[in-house]
Protein backbone atom coordinates (compact mmCIF):
# COMPACT_ATOMS: atom_id res chain seq x y z
CA UNK A 1 0.00 0.00 0.00
CA UNK A 2 1.11 3.06 -0.96
CA UNK A 3 -0.37 6.80 0.36
CA UNK A 4 0.28 9.95 -0.40
CA UNK A 5 0.08 13.95 0.83
CA UNK A 6 -1.16 16.70 -0.68
CA UNK A 7 -2.64 20.13 0.82
CA UNK A 8 -6.13 18.54 1.25
CA UNK A 9 -5.77 15.21 2.50
CA UNK A 10 -4.12 11.49 3.20
CA UNK A 11 -4.73 9.04 0.54
CA UNK A 12 -3.99 5.44 0.89
CA UNK A 13 -4.15 3.91 -2.53
CA UNK A 14 -3.26 0.27 -3.41
CA UNK A 15 0.31 -0.60 -5.52
CA UNK A 16 -0.85 -0.68 -9.03
CA UNK A 17 -1.49 -4.00 -10.44
CA UNK A 18 -0.59 -4.31 -13.87
CA UNK A 19 -2.86 -7.14 -16.65
CA UNK A 20 -2.88 -7.99 -19.77
CA UNK A 21 0.33 -6.97 -20.75
CA UNK A 22 0.29 -8.49 -23.91
CA UNK A 23 -2.74 -5.90 -25.22
CA UNK A 24 -0.62 -3.20 -23.10
CA UNK A 25 -3.28 -2.33 -20.75
CA UNK A 26 -2.97 -1.16 -17.76
CA UNK A 27 -5.15 -0.86 -14.37
CA UNK A 28 -4.73 0.79 -11.08
CA UNK A 29 -7.48 -0.97 -8.68
CA UNK A 30 -7.41 1.69 -5.55
CA UNK A 31 -9.26 2.33 -2.36
CA UNK A 32 -9.16 5.73 -2.04
CA UNK A 33 -10.11 7.03 1.24
CA UNK A 34 -10.06 10.52 2.68
CA UNK A 35 -8.58 10.43 6.23
CA UNK A 36 -7.94 14.11 7.40
CA UNK A 37 -6.82 17.20 6.39
CA UNK A 38 -3.34 18.71 6.64
CA UNK A 39 -2.18 22.38 7.07
CA UNK A 40 -0.35 23.44 3.81
CA UNK A 41 3.32 22.52 4.06
CA UNK A 42 6.23 23.06 1.61
CA UNK A 43 6.86 24.70 -1.16
CA UNK A 44 4.36 23.45 -4.19
CA UNK A 45 5.63 24.44 -8.03
CA UNK A 46 2.75 24.96 -9.94
CA UNK A 47 4.37 22.75 -12.89
CA UNK A 48 4.98 19.36 -11.25
CA UNK A 49 2.09 17.27 -11.43
CA UNK A 50 2.69 15.65 -8.00
CA UNK A 51 2.75 18.72 -6.42
CA UNK A 52 -1.47 19.76 -6.45
CA UNK A 53 -2.49 20.87 -3.14
CA UNK A 54 -3.68 24.46 -3.99
CA UNK A 55 -5.17 23.00 -7.46
CA UNK A 56 -6.49 20.07 -5.07
CA UNK A 57 -8.12 22.95 -3.36
CA UNK A 58 -9.53 25.42 -7.02
CA UNK A 59 -10.94 22.24 -8.17
CA UNK A 60 -12.76 21.13 -4.89
CA UNK A 61 -14.37 24.68 -4.76
CA UNK A 62 -15.37 24.64 -8.29
CA UNK A 63 -16.77 21.25 -7.94
CA UNK A 64 -18.95 22.22 -4.87
CA UNK A 65 -21.15 24.68 -7.31
CA UNK A 66 -23.16 22.35 -7.80
CA UNK A 67 -25.16 19.39 -6.18
CA UNK A 68 -26.02 17.65 -9.42
CA UNK A 69 -23.83 14.47 -9.48
CA UNK A 70 -24.00 14.39 -13.15
CA UNK A 71 -22.87 17.85 -13.84
CA UNK A 72 -20.49 17.59 -10.93
CA UNK A 73 -18.56 14.22 -12.81
CA UNK A 74 -18.78 16.57 -15.99
CA UNK A 75 -16.82 18.88 -14.30
CA UNK A 76 -14.42 17.01 -12.42
CA UNK A 77 -13.26 15.23 -16.05
CA UNK A 78 -13.45 18.44 -17.71
CA UNK A 79 -11.22 20.17 -15.38
CA UNK A 80 -8.85 17.51 -14.28
CA UNK A 81 -7.56 17.55 -18.39
CA UNK A 82 -6.42 21.20 -17.92
CA UNK A 83 -3.71 19.03 -15.95
CA UNK A 84 -3.62 15.84 -16.79
CA UNK A 85 -3.96 13.79 -20.38
CA UNK A 86 -7.17 11.66 -20.26
CA UNK A 87 -9.81 10.73 -22.90
CA UNK A 88 -12.60 10.02 -20.71
CA UNK A 89 -13.93 8.58 -17.01
CA UNK A 90 -17.01 6.83 -15.53
CA UNK A 91 -18.64 7.50 -12.14
CA UNK A 92 -20.45 4.43 -10.65
CA UNK A 93 -22.53 6.01 -8.02
CA UNK A 94 -22.68 3.57 -4.38
CA UNK A 95 -25.07 0.42 -4.60
CA UNK A 96 -26.29 1.34 -8.05
CA UNK A 97 -25.34 -0.11 -11.82
CA UNK A 98 -25.98 3.48 -13.51
CA UNK A 99 -23.01 5.18 -14.98
CA UNK A 100 -22.26 8.41 -15.59
CA UNK A 101 -19.96 8.92 -18.38
CA UNK A 102 -17.66 11.54 -19.23
CA UNK A 103 -15.28 11.41 -22.41
CA UNK A 104 -14.96 7.93 -23.86
CA UNK A 105 -13.57 4.52 -23.04
CA UNK A 106 -9.49 3.74 -24.29
CA UNK A 107 -6.94 1.10 -24.21
CA UNK A 108 -5.53 2.30 -20.56
CA UNK A 109 -7.53 2.79 -17.26
CA UNK A 110 -7.10 3.70 -13.43
CA UNK A 111 -9.80 2.46 -11.33
CA UNK A 112 -10.33 3.66 -7.64
CA UNK A 113 -13.34 2.73 -4.60
CA UNK A 114 -14.23 6.18 -3.61
CA UNK A 115 -14.36 6.37 0.35
CA UNK A 116 -14.72 8.64 3.64
CA UNK A 117 -14.84 7.54 6.74
CA UNK A 118 -16.04 3.92 5.84
CA UNK A 119 -18.25 5.18 3.55
CA UNK A 120 -18.55 4.11 -0.19
CA UNK A 121 -18.95 6.82 -2.51
CA UNK A 122 -18.71 4.90 -5.69
CA UNK A 123 -16.05 3.92 -7.95
CA UNK A 124 -14.10 6.14 -10.76
CA UNK A 125 -12.54 4.76 -13.58
CA UNK A 126 -10.31 6.60 -15.67
CA UNK A 127 -9.19 5.94 -19.48
CA UNK A 128 -6.81 7.04 -22.07
CA UNK A 129 -5.32 5.36 -24.88
CA UNK A 130 -1.15 5.67 -22.96
CA UNK A 131 -0.16 4.07 -20.35
CA UNK A 132 -0.21 6.17 -17.06
CA UNK A 133 2.88 7.01 -15.62
CA UNK A 134 3.98 7.02 -11.66
CA UNK A 135 4.00 10.32 -11.57
CA UNK A 136 0.38 11.07 -13.45
CA UNK A 137 -1.07 8.19 -11.07
CA UNK A 138 0.31 10.68 -8.12
CA UNK A 139 -1.73 13.60 -10.18
CA UNK A 140 -4.48 11.75 -10.83
CA UNK A 141 -4.85 10.56 -7.07
CA UNK A 142 -4.33 14.13 -5.49
CA UNK A 143 -7.27 15.05 -8.09
CA UNK A 144 -9.48 12.50 -7.07
CA UNK A 145 -8.85 13.89 -3.32
CA UNK A 146 -10.79 16.70 -4.58
CA UNK A 147 -14.09 15.23 -5.92
CA UNK A 148 -14.39 13.34 -2.60
CA UNK A 149 -16.15 15.90 -0.18
CA UNK A 150 -18.15 18.08 -3.34
CA UNK A 151 -19.07 14.20 -3.90
CA UNK A 152 -19.62 13.03 -0.58
CA UNK A 153 -22.66 16.37 -0.25
CA UNK A 154 -24.55 15.20 -3.89
CA UNK A 155 -24.83 11.68 -2.55
CA UNK A 156 -26.03 13.35 0.11
CA UNK A 157 -28.46 15.70 -1.27
CA UNK A 158 -29.43 13.33 -3.94
CA UNK A 159 -30.48 10.76 -0.85
CA UNK A 160 -32.55 13.55 1.09
CA UNK A 161 -34.72 14.51 -2.28
CA UNK A 162 -35.53 11.12 -2.71
CA UNK A 163 -36.81 10.84 0.76
CA UNK A 164 -38.75 13.65 0.75
CA UNK A 165 -40.41 12.69 -2.56
CA UNK A 166 -41.00 9.29 -1.38
CA UNK A 167 -44.21 8.23 0.49
CA UNK A 168 -43.46 7.06 3.54
CA UNK A 169 -46.19 4.62 3.83
CA UNK A 170 -46.16 2.69 0.40
CA UNK A 171 -42.03 4.04 -0.62
CA UNK A 172 -43.42 5.26 -3.77
CA UNK A 173 -43.10 8.54 -5.44
CA UNK A 174 -45.32 10.88 -3.50
CA UNK A 175 -47.70 13.94 -5.17
CA UNK A 176 -44.59 16.18 -4.53
CA UNK A 177 -42.58 13.97 -6.94
CA UNK A 178 -45.44 14.00 -9.68
CA UNK A 179 -45.70 17.42 -9.59
CA UNK A 180 -42.14 17.89 -10.82
CA UNK A 181 -42.30 14.85 -12.91
CA UNK A 182 -45.12 15.14 -14.77
CA UNK A 183 -43.94 18.08 -16.88
CA UNK A 184 -40.80 16.37 -17.17
CA UNK A 185 -42.52 13.70 -18.77
CA UNK A 186 -44.70 15.85 -20.73
CA UNK A 187 -42.09 17.75 -22.13
CA UNK A 188 -39.66 14.62 -22.83
CA UNK A 189 -42.44 12.93 -24.89
CA UNK A 190 -43.46 16.34 -26.97
CA UNK A 191 -39.88 17.17 -27.81
CA UNK A 192 -38.90 13.53 -28.74
CA UNK A 193 -42.20 12.90 -30.38
CA UNK A 194 -42.76 9.60 -28.32
CA UNK A 195 -46.37 8.54 -26.90
CA UNK A 196 -46.66 9.26 -23.39
CA UNK A 197 -49.95 7.69 -21.05
CA UNK A 198 -50.99 8.06 -18.06
CA UNK A 199 -53.07 5.71 -15.51
CA UNK A 200 -55.19 7.13 -12.15
CA UNK A 201 -56.21 4.42 -10.23
CA UNK A 202 -58.35 4.69 -7.36
CA UNK A 203 -58.92 1.69 -4.34
CA UNK A 204 -62.85 1.52 -4.67
CA UNK A 205 -64.87 1.30 -1.65
CA UNK A 206 -61.82 1.88 0.39
CA UNK A 207 -63.14 3.87 3.65
CA UNK A 208 -65.10 0.63 4.43
CA UNK A 209 -61.83 -0.93 5.13
CA UNK A 210 -60.91 1.60 7.75
CA UNK A 211 -64.42 1.27 9.19
CA UNK A 212 -64.43 -2.43 9.54
CA UNK A 213 -60.99 -3.04 10.40
CA UNK A 214 -59.40 0.12 11.68
CA UNK A 215 -57.06 2.39 9.75
CA UNK A 216 -54.06 -0.06 10.85
CA UNK A 217 -55.91 -2.84 8.08
CA UNK A 218 -56.47 0.75 5.94
CA UNK A 219 -53.12 1.16 5.84
CA UNK A 220 -52.01 -2.18 4.82
CA UNK A 221 -54.43 -2.64 2.17
CA UNK A 222 -52.86 0.59 0.82
CA UNK A 223 -49.37 -0.84 1.03
CA UNK A 224 -50.40 -4.31 -0.80
CA UNK A 225 -51.69 -2.21 -3.61
CA UNK A 226 -49.35 -0.19 -4.30
CA UNK A 227 -46.80 -3.19 -4.39
CA UNK A 228 -48.99 -4.88 -6.48
CA UNK A 229 -48.98 -2.21 -9.01
CA UNK A 230 -45.58 -2.03 -8.60
CA UNK A 231 -45.09 -5.16 -9.77
CA UNK A 232 -47.58 -4.68 -12.71
CA UNK A 233 -45.64 -1.84 -14.48
CA UNK A 234 -42.24 -1.64 -16.18
CA UNK A 235 -39.23 -0.55 -14.22
CA UNK A 236 -38.98 2.48 -16.90
CA UNK A 237 -42.37 3.76 -15.47
CA UNK A 238 -43.07 6.23 -12.84
CA UNK A 239 -45.59 5.29 -10.25
CA UNK A 240 -46.90 7.90 -7.41
CA UNK A 241 -49.45 7.90 -4.86
CA UNK A 242 -50.91 11.07 -5.23
CA UNK A 243 -53.23 11.18 -2.23
CA UNK A 244 -55.49 9.28 0.26
CA UNK A 245 -56.06 5.49 -1.71
CA UNK A 246 -55.49 7.17 -5.55
CA UNK A 247 -52.27 6.40 -7.19
CA UNK A 248 -50.98 7.81 -10.65
CA UNK A 249 -48.52 5.62 -13.36
CA UNK A 250 -46.65 7.38 -16.14
CA UNK A 251 -46.30 5.19 -18.75
CA UNK A 252 -43.43 6.32 -20.96
CA UNK A 253 -43.32 4.81 -25.24
CA UNK A 254 -47.21 3.76 -24.70
CA UNK A 255 -49.98 4.67 -26.96
CA UNK A 256 -53.08 3.88 -25.88
CA UNK A 257 -53.72 0.51 -26.43
CA UNK A 258 -50.39 -0.29 -24.46
CA UNK A 259 -51.72 1.68 -21.36
CA UNK A 260 -55.64 -0.23 -21.83
CA UNK A 261 -53.70 -3.52 -21.70
CA UNK A 262 -51.48 -2.37 -18.90
CA UNK A 263 -54.55 -0.85 -16.85
CA UNK A 264 -56.68 -4.18 -17.16
CA UNK A 265 -53.45 -6.17 -15.58
CA UNK A 266 -53.24 -3.76 -12.59
CA UNK A 267 -56.69 -4.26 -12.38
CA UNK A 268 -57.01 -7.84 -12.42
CA UNK A 269 -53.84 -8.15 -10.58
CA UNK A 270 -55.60 -6.20 -7.57
CA UNK A 271 -58.51 -8.28 -7.75
CA UNK A 272 -56.01 -11.11 -7.57
CA UNK A 273 -55.28 -10.21 -3.79
CA UNK A 274 -57.00 -12.32 -1.86
CA UNK A 275 -55.56 -11.87 1.79
CA UNK A 276 -53.36 -8.58 3.89
CA UNK A 277 -51.98 -9.68 6.73
CA UNK A 278 -53.52 -13.00 7.34
CA UNK A 279 -57.25 -11.18 6.59
CA UNK A 280 -59.36 -12.15 3.60
CA UNK A 281 -59.78 -9.39 1.25
CA UNK A 282 -61.96 -8.57 -2.00
CA UNK A 283 -60.52 -5.65 -3.03
CA UNK A 284 -60.70 -4.00 -6.43
CA UNK A 285 -59.73 -0.64 -8.35
CA UNK A 286 -60.85 2.03 -11.25
CA UNK A 287 -58.49 3.10 -13.67
CA UNK A 288 -58.59 5.91 -15.70
CA UNK A 289 -56.23 6.47 -18.52
CA UNK A 290 -55.07 9.15 -20.79
CA UNK A 291 -52.40 9.18 -23.97
CA UNK A 292 -50.56 12.69 -23.88
CA UNK A 293 -52.34 14.76 -27.56
CA UNK A 294 -49.81 16.90 -29.41
CA UNK A 295 -49.62 20.19 -27.94
CA UNK A 296 -51.23 18.96 -24.50
CA UNK A 297 -50.34 21.01 -21.50
CA UNK A 298 -49.14 18.99 -18.67
CA UNK A 299 -52.79 19.91 -16.27
CA UNK A 300 -54.96 19.09 -19.10
CA UNK A 301 -53.24 15.73 -19.98
CA UNK A 302 -53.63 14.90 -16.08
CA UNK A 303 -57.41 15.92 -16.06
CA UNK A 304 -58.28 13.99 -18.65
CA UNK A 305 -56.95 11.06 -17.03
CA UNK A 306 -58.66 12.47 -13.60
CA UNK A 307 -61.88 12.28 -15.44
CA UNK A 308 -61.76 8.63 -16.88
CA UNK A 309 -61.50 7.76 -13.79
CA UNK A 310 -64.17 9.21 -11.89
CA UNK A 311 -66.08 7.87 -15.16
CA UNK A 312 -65.39 4.36 -14.53
CA UNK A 313 -66.36 4.70 -11.09
CA UNK A 314 -69.78 6.44 -11.80
CA UNK A 315 -70.24 3.40 -14.41
CA UNK A 316 -69.69 0.43 -11.74
CA UNK A 317 -65.82 0.56 -10.78
CA UNK A 318 -63.78 -2.45 -11.34
CA UNK A 319 -63.29 -1.04 -14.70
CA UNK A 320 -60.50 0.88 -16.74
CA UNK A 321 -61.70 3.85 -18.84
CA UNK A 322 -60.09 5.68 -21.35
CA UNK A 323 -60.85 9.34 -21.47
Amino acid sequence: TRCLSDWSSDVCSSDLENADMENHSYTNTGNLALVSPLQAHGTVVPTAPENLGPRVLELSSILQTTLDIENQINLFGKEIQRYLSIDGLVYTPPGSEQKMIYGREASHRATYDLKLEQTSLGGVRVYREIPFADKEITALENLLCALVYPLRNALTYKHAVELASRDPLTGVHNRMALSSSLQREVDLAQRQELPLSMLVIDIDHFKSFNDEHGHTFGDDVLVAVSQTIANTVRRSDLLFRYGGEEFVVMASHTGEQGAMLLAERIRENVSALQTVRGRSINVTVSVGVARLQEKEPAEAFFERADKALYSAKRNGRNRSLLG
